[in-house]
């Protein structure tokens, strides 16, 4: 039997995923590639045998279910893609668009190579004006490393198991045209400033003049023109966003030559101590326990794409209902559509950076530290797993293309460069990086172990031990992973046995547990300092069994009461 979610049993295939991708930078020229497209792999040339293409749906990667293949790539193969497509005859510009591509593509227009892009999780256009028909062909080349590679992997390995999931391979979210006239916007960048009641923003584009206007609700609150690429919006009376009011204010620019629509929220995301000087995370000058889940992104029938936008809102509106108030999406960069959902539910959200490097050393990046040795200097590159100048260098280069594309996105609170040892590599040195390009956002340096010193968070993961806080550092103390209590449902989950940190038979006495882990483990020591918890995890994925949700999101594992009684408490508990 084929497990698949709701979303996955409903899905249509000629038209999947057919929403806007880039919800802060939206023009009416949109139209999307996604549904049936032709597949084939080979040694490296482009098939010339009509026989040899194969059918795929578009956006979900091979090696998913839903991409309708149970074909895989292979280190040294080549997957090609082919698209139809028409397109009337303009004198504007064309830009295709890759919300991701895994890992490394060429793209080409009746024949022509039109560009390139290298990396598997980040957005990217590529400008096919000069190659267009009304009818047109399109080819797509991709190559996949996987882990072998010098890109970012995350959570793929060839050889796969336990916390290690099967690596997917090319297309794995939309595609879409545009066009961009002479005086259209191409970027933009939000920066609010809540204590100055403040929005600036940053233009590129051709456009010789714009005019701004930002509505709440509805309501006109400030309207201006500017001839600059650099423009500041005042706002009189500031309605914050907060996880329980995620008020998004609605923002419009208007050039010569067309309308494009964005929205921002007003947030300040800070250290400070609470009322009895521990220090604490700050929302918003205020502070707030962080109580949030492990998110590794995964779905039981599309791997590392949703199969649809409900099953996105589901997931996030239930556990908005359980009381949690935000998640670390876990060494995974998301759609820009998601971010959008948290920003408008009001989820905050600690963005990681997809691991790579390798190979990882078992006994240095899972034993040891969970046996309490911690503390190794990280520019000993070979031993975890850096040895590779040209994938140090790489990494700052898909780092930066992630800050720069996530940068608008109201939920996303903290920057997550390394976990637990994976691919880490000169920690201080790459948080102060981040500083450099975004002063807006907190960063957890080195989440788990092998911390430097560095960052906003003394960041602990600690999943075997009795948790005790350790002496305070002036940094936020934060349980960034924790729990992992597996159950399996049976015909739910992937999984062909029970795996996880700590086992259970049935559902009650996973409750049970899940609610006692929280009384001692969490409630307890809040006042002695603990700011924020993470537990693992939203769903199981694979052969991990430790989700609240199982693999196809049709079963929640624990009592959904009991737990929001106990995130409203421990919100409650900090002021």
């Amino acid at each position: 039997m084929t497990l698949l979610s709701p979303w996955g049993e409903k899905l249509n295939r000629y038209h999947p995923l057919q929403e806007y991708p880039r919800m802060q930078l939206q023009r009416d020229s949109y139209v999307s590639l996604n549904g049936h497209w032709d597949f084939c792999i080979t040694n490296g040339e482009v098939p010339e045998n009509t026989a040899d293409w194969q059918e795929i749906i578009v956006p979900f990667a091979l090696g998913s279910k839903l991409c309708g293949t149970d074909r895989e790539l292979k280190p040294g193969e080549v997957l090609w893609y082919r698209k139809y497509f028409a397109w009337p005859l303009t004198k504007n510009r064309v830009i295709l668009n890759f919300e991701a591509v895994d890992q490394c593509c060429d793209v080409f227009v009746n024949g022509l190579h039109c560009g390139s892009h290298q990396g598997g999780y980040t957005p990217f256009g590529v400008d096919i004006s000069d190659s267009l028909k009304q009818t047109n062909e399109l080819l797509v080349r991709v190559t996949d490393d996987s882990d072998r590679g010098k890109y970012a992997y995350g959570k793929q390995k060839l050889e796969h198991s336990g916390m290690w999931y099967t690596p997917s391979s090319g297309i794995w979210q939309s595609v879409w045209l545009e066009e961009l006239k002479d005086g259209s916007v191409h970027d933009l960048k939000i920066t609010p400033d809540f204590d100055a009641g403040r929005v600036y923003l940053r233009f590129a584009g051709g456009f010789r003049q714009a005019v701004i206007s930002v509505f709440a609700d509805r309501k006109l609150v400030h309207r201006g023109i500017t001839v600059e690429r650099e423009y500041t919006v005042t706002l009189d009376d500031v309605h914050p966003w907060t996880p329980d009011d995620p008020f998004l204010y609605d923002l419009y620019i208007e050039t010569e030559d067309e309308t494009v629509k964005s929205y921002f929220g007003m947030r300040k995301f800070s250290v400070g101590k609470d009322a009895k000087g521990v220090t604490r995370f700050m929302l918003n000058n205020k502070p707030l326990f962080l109580t949030g889940l492990l998110d590794q992104g995964y779905s039981v029938d599309g791997l590392m794409t949703y199969p649809s936008e409900d099953a996105m809102v589901y997931e996030i509106r239930k556990l908005k209902a359980m009381g949690f108030n935000m998640l670390r999406k876990h060494v995974k960069q998301e759609c820009r559509r998601w971010y959008y959902l948290c920003d408008k539910y009001g989820i905050l959200v600690m963005q990681d950076m997809p691991n790579g490097g390798g190979p990882y050393d078992f006994k240095f990046t899972a034993v040891l530290p969970n046996l309490g040795i911690r503390k190794t200097a990280d520019n000993d590159y070979e031993k975890f797993g850096r040895a590779s100048e040209e994938g140090r260098n790489i990494y700052y280069q898909e780092l930066d293309e992630m800050l720069d594309t996530l940068y608008n996105s109201v939920c996303i609170f903290s920057w997550v460069p390394f976990n637990e040892g994976w691919g880490q590599f000169d920690s201080a040195a790459v948080t102060d990086h981040i500083r450099a390009y975004d002063s807006t956002r907190l960063v957890d340096s080195a989440s788990g172990w092998y911390d430097q010193g560095a960052g906003d968070f003394l960041s602990i993961h600690n999943y075997f031990l009795p948790f005790r806080v350790p002496a305070a550092d002036g940094r936020i103390l934060l349980l960034s992973e924790f729990g992992g209590y597996s159950y399996l449902e049976w015909g739910h989950s992937e999984a062909e046995k029970l795996y996880g940190y700590r086992k259970y038979k049935d559902k009650v006495r996973l409750d049970a547990a899940v609610d006692k882990l929280y009384s001692k483990a969490i409630l307890a020591n809040i006042p002695k300092g603990l700011s924020g918890c993470i537990y693992t995890q939203v769903s199981d994925v694979q052969d991990e069994c430790n989700g609240l949700f199982t693999a196809d999101r049709r079963i929640v594992k624990i009592d959904e009461k009991k737990m929001r009684r106990n995130n409203e408490r421990m919100i409650r508990s900090v002021k």
